[in-house]
């Protein structure tokens, strides 16, 4: 396991060698959303993309074809030197399968898509960014690294800065898929829980808050995203083990307002400058003073700082546990935690990785009284 000190060497040293892109023929892996953003970027740059790898798809994109991996032509484009590039980013996607298959097939060089970030501006996509923007400078590190609980912790952050370094996927593996916001080894709240759900999607969390046991005295669930409200007020079947229920199709923020918002029907819906909908962002501070949670969980793609904020009261004066995606920005990683240790000090902190691609990234905040009671 690395230590600090190994962390730091990481930080210290030259970034990762990328093979170059110009005069080359390029390969995409990938012909989902993310394959054609590249597939325009690229070919808007002058770069030549010669193909499509995808398992699942067929056809032809803007006159590129797609080829299966098995097809020989594949294997054709491996050998006359064409460079593969990984254009899948998402959680669900194993970038280290990936590569091993690509490298099977007999590919020389292959760039992964934070790879890509480094060389080409492909949009800031979660925690994506330059290299030197996306990792903490060293004091930011060993802020967070001493104020960590268990090896468990230290080691999911020492992987999540040497991937974002090195932008090798052979770190960050360790993952835990199936208990997020109740991991083992993390005193987390489960029982008469009053729970504010911010991100509520379509009561994804709160099903699988029940599915282990969890019992609810109250919840104060927040959806901006108009569609996911409607499967969320409408497919919740257990509503009566949630106890009193708020649901609110609303965001939560630093204060309250509207914004425009990016309304996809997904659980990536987002604030955004260029968004098509206008929605309500509250702080919780304002809607709710009242409602005295012991345990938040915030999933709102980018909002998290904000909704902190929005919070700050209620975080310092009724210290609920607090379970916070730190991946939607690159600084998110550190600057929450040092965020939540002003307004909620005494706090124990967990990290903990519940997907591919340093997705579902959670901060897991305890206060001390708490951890001594659940421990």
């Amino acid at each position: 396991m690395m230590e600090f000190h190994d962390v730091v060497e990481i930080l210290e040293a030259e970034p990762a060698s990328i093979p170059s892109l110009e005069g080359r023929n390029i390969v995409l892996y990938g012909a989902g959303s993310k394959g054609r953003e590249c597939l325009l970027a690229l070919r808007g740059a002058g770069y030549s993309v010669v193909a499509f790898i995808d398992q699942t798809r067929a056809g032809v994109i803007d006159d590129v074809p797609i080829v299966k991996p098995s097809d020989e032509a594949v294997r054709k484009l491996a050998h006359a030197g064409c460079v593969a590039v990984v254009s899948v980013f998402n959680y669900t996607a194993d970038p280290l399968a990936i590569a091993d298959l690509l490298h099977g097939l007999g590919f020389q060089e292959i760039v992964g898509f934070a790879a890509l970030r480094q060389i080409f501006d492909v949009g800031e996509t979660y925690w994506l960014s330059l290299s030197q923007a996306m990792t903490p400078p060293p004091s930011a590190l060993d802020a967070l690294w001493s104020r960590l609980e268990d090896s468990i912790s230290r080691k999911t952050l020492a992987e999540a800065v040497a991937l974002r370094k090195t932008l090798d996927v052979r770190f960050l593996r360790d993952l835990s898929p199936g208990d997020q916001y109740v991991p083992n080894g993390v005193p987390t709240p489960r029982s008469r829980l009053r729970f504010v759900d911010g991100g509520a999607f379509d009561g994804d969390t709160l099903r699988g808050l029940l599915s282990v046991g969890c019992d609810f005295l109250a919840t104060a669930a927040f959806e901006p995203d108009a569609t996911n409200y409607r499967r969320l007020t409408v497919s919740e079947s257990d509503k009566q083990l949630l106890g009193e229920r708020v649901f609110l199709p609303c965001g939560l923020g630093a204060r309250s307002g509207q914004v425009r918002f990016r309304s996809q029907g997904l659980s990536s819906s987002s604030v955004a400058e260029n968004g098509d909908a206008v929605v309500q962002i509250i702080a919780l501070d304002e809607a709710l003073p009242d409602f005295r949670p012991s345990y938040v969980k915030l999933d709102i793609e980018g909002s998290e700082a904000d909704a902190i904020r929005g919070m700050a009261d209620t975080l310092s004066t009724h210290r609920p546990s607090l379970a916070v995606c730190v991946y939607h920005k690159p600084r998110d990683l550190w600057e929450i935690p040092g965020l939540i240790d002003t307004i909620m000090p005494d706090t124990a902190f967990y990290l903990r990785a519940h997907a591919w691609n340093g997705f579902e990234l959670v901060l897991y905040a305890i206060p001390r009284e708490t951890s001594a009671s659940t421990g």
